[in-house]
Parts: C-alpha cells; structure tokens; sequence
C-alpha cells in the first residue's frame, strides 16, 4: 500500500471518527435540552414534598397547642406559641423559599378561636405558603406564594394539607370560618 493510499485512508477515518464524535455530541446536547426541564421539575416537587412535611409538623403543633390551652394562638405569636411543640426552627424554612426565615403564614381569623367554634375544620385554612419570610405573621390569604409549580401548599384546621394550583387556593380565602 503506497503512503498516499495510507493517508487516504487515515483521513476517511479521521472523518469517519470525527462525524460520529460530532453526532453523539449533537444528539448529548439535545437530550439534556429535553431532561432538563424534567430534572428541574422532578426538584421542585421534592422541594414541594419537603415543605408539606413542614407544614403538617407545624399545623400538628398548632393543634397540640390548641388542645393544651382550648384555643388557637393569637395571630401575633403563633410561630413562638408553637416552637416548643416542635424539634427545631428549619421547620419554618420553606425549601422553595430558602431566603425568608419563616415561610408560613397564620390565617388571622382564627385568631385565639377555640377548634369547637369552627363549623368545618376541613375547609377552613390555618397555614399557607406566605411571601413575607416574617415569624408571627399572620394575614387572610393576601402573602399567599404560588412558589410550588405554580401553585401553594395549604394546611387546614383539621390538620390536613393539600397543594393547591391559584385559583382554587385563592378561592379558600374569599369564605369566613
């Protein structure tokens, strides 16, 4: 075989090896373009799991404090009325919403209300996904944070929590308990 026909031949195989390296980099690219959005949500709904299990330590304490002293906590100071009930403050932080020291709100109608007085515990909200990052704050639905998939995580009086997409989340606040 003559040096011309070797180098022919390196270079047919250069090409060869070149192209398909380009190939599988093209088609890598592509696929992370396609998973990422996948792996992005597949976070996020861990982060939303990890924050419904927040919120049921946190609404779990607010009834065990309810039982112990036959009434909700004043809306100004359900975050410290509850804190011995619970094992530790990183229960306040919201893993979507690592920013804000406390990020739960108390719903200020239930203020100091005794559990009985409520007609359906079921439907009434007790703690939300909040915006204000404040402890002790307490509102009617107004810093509602739509920071789980475009919707919120809601607790209810009866110690249920469910995640909500806007509208309906929204729609639990327009009714008095």
């Amino acid at each position: 075989m003559s040096d011309q026909r070797k180098v022919q031949t390196w270079v047919i195989v250069g090409a060869v090896l070149g192209a398909t390296l380009f190939g599988c980099f093209v088609f890598g690219v592509i696929t992370a373009a396609i998973m990422l959005p996948v792996f992005t949500q597949a976070r996020e709904k861990a982060k939303t799991v990890s924050c419904m299990s927040n919120q049921s330590q946190i609404a779990r304490a607010l009834q065990m404090y309810a039982a112990d002293n036959d009434v909700l906590p004043a809306a100004s100071q359900w975050a410290d009325k509850v804190k011995p009930y619970l094992r530790n403050d990183y229960l306040f932080v919201c893993p979507s919403a690592k920013q804000l020291r406390c990020g739960y709100a108390f719903y200020r109608p239930l203020s100091n209300r005794k559990v009985s007085s409520i007609s359906n515990p079921a439907a009434v909200p007790m703690l939300f996904d909040s915006s204000k990052g404040q402890f002790n704050y307490a509102d009617e639905g107004q810093s509602l944070d739509l920071r789980h998939l475009n919707g919120a995580v809601i607790s209810f009086v009866d110690g249920h929590l469910k995640w909500f997409k806007e509208s309906d989340a929204k729609a639990l606040f327009q009714k008095r308990p």
